[in-house]
């Protein structure tokens, strides 16, 4: 029962805004292309990759050119029909769009060589579970491709009015989860999973997105 309100919880936001969520991140562009950039630079043709809280597929389809196949989940039913309709749109048929919840996934252990985990790890109930089930899921030697909006991180007045609207929101229960992280709380969060550290880089800058490349070893 706790694990049905817990899915409840976390997609509810996800579903309000599954539809206009794409224009609602058009601050993040450059982090977004990124993000697939460094995803890309990492990529062998025939890893068996796994995308985590995918959203509306946006990381899954800017690489799904360098990959054979991708298992994309997301918590959220709505936003999962934007991410097909999209890659219907682009004529993109290898990325497998799938509702699912991230924190219990039924692949056996290390069945995937990279999986990536971009802009989630702060929305969630349970980070920990998440990433425990992400280290379960890699291979030895794979890849966990991270990235994190750390919203403890300093930022000019204005970005900061924005985030105090946030815990706002938060307490008024239309934003269920969500946590005020720090770089080095994303690093202790990954280091806690046993991902060793490989990279780091700020994506962008304020509010800080932290761009992390973690290895199972």
């Amino acid at each position: 029962m706790k694990e049905q309100q817990r899915i409840i919880e976390e997609k509810a936001l996800w579903e309000k805004i599954a539809t206009n969520y794409d224009k609602q991140t058009a601050t993040y562009e450059e982090a977004y292309r990124l993000s697939i950039e460094k995803t890309r630079q990492i990529l062998k043709n025939d890893d068996k990759v796994l995308e985590l809280a995918c959203g509306t597929g946006i990381i899954s389809l800017g690489i799904a050119d360098l990959a054979k196949n991708i298992i994309a989940v997301d918590i959220s039913p709505k936003m999962i029909s934007v991410a097909k309709e999209k890659a219907k749109s682009q004529s993109i048929s290898n990325v497998d769009f799938q509702v699912a919840d991230g924190y219990s996934l039924p692949y056996e252990d290390g069945y995937f060589d990279v999986i990536l985990l971009f802009n989630a790890i702060h929305i969630v109930k349970e980070p920990n579970t998440l990433l425990a089930e992400a280290y379960r899921l890699l291979k030895q030697n794979g890849y966990l491709v991270t990235a994190t909006d750390c919203y403890a991180e300093p930022v000019p007045f204005l970005i900061k009015t924005k985030l105090v609207l946030n815990k706002i929101l938060k307490a008024l229960g239309y934003i269920k989860h969500l946590s005020s992280f720090r770089k080095k709380d994303v690093i202790n969060l990954l280091k806690e999973s046993k991902f060793e550290i490989i990279e780091d880089s700020i994506l962008h800058a304020a509010p800080v997105n932290y761009y992390v490349l973690g290895q199972k070893k």
